[in-house]
């Protein structure tokens, strides 16, 4: 998902979207897409917004890549370039645009859903993960403190994807939906 303004990444989105904000000389999503090549991905969606043009060099570079339009951008959070993505969600990851992987910690199709987090304190509003005695996530709050928090990076088997799909169809559907992140879908 790459359709935003990245207004806390100014200036630096000025002139740019945020994914293509280079880090060591290297645009962040960039690295995101040698990663999933890596990981064995070999189709790769880019929902894109702000300065759209700006990431046809990469679809020249790396031929594999398609994208979808959110001429919505401005106006909702990146729960709607989720769903004009959603045919795609299942059997797939989703990343967020400005998610910076130093390494890559993908795992080549994992056999369960994954929602990727770090440890983290003294933040005021985050995803905060919730799990059970087995070490799964049970829940996902939104709050402040501590805690492993949500890294914009997600992995959905088909049978949760369906699900996912459906609260998000709903949730954008009915309407109402414009202070909504992707997160809040699960």
């Amino acid at each position: 998902m790459a359709a935003g303004t990245g207004t806390r990444l100014r200036p630096l989105t000025d002139d740019r979207p945020k994914g293509m904000v280079e880090v060591g000389g290297i645009p962040i999503v960039e690295r995101q897409i040698r990663n999933f090549l890596e990981a064995g991905v070999n189709e790769i969606v880019i929902v894109t917004g702000h300065k759209a043009e700006s990431f046809a060099p990469l679809a020249a570079k790396y031929g594999r890549l398609a994208f979808l339009h959110n001429p919505h951008y401005e106006a909702y959070n990146n729960i709607y370039s989720m769903y004009l993505a959603r045919a795609y969600l299942g059997e797939s990851y989703v990343s967020e645009a400005d998610v910076l992987m130093h390494r890559n910690y993908l795992l080549p199709r994992p056999e369960t859903s994954v929602l990727f987090g770090g440890y983290r304190r003294g933040f005021a509003k985050e995803w905060i993960l919730r799990f059970d005695e087995a070490g799964r996530v049970r829940r996902v709050d939104v709050m402040g403190g501590e805690g492993i928090i949500l890294a914009g990076l997600s992995y959905w088997t088909a049978p949760d994807a369906r699900v996912v799909r459906a609260r998000l169809e709903a949730l954008v559907e009915a309407g109402g939906f414009e202070n909504l992140f992707w997160d809040d879908v699960y």
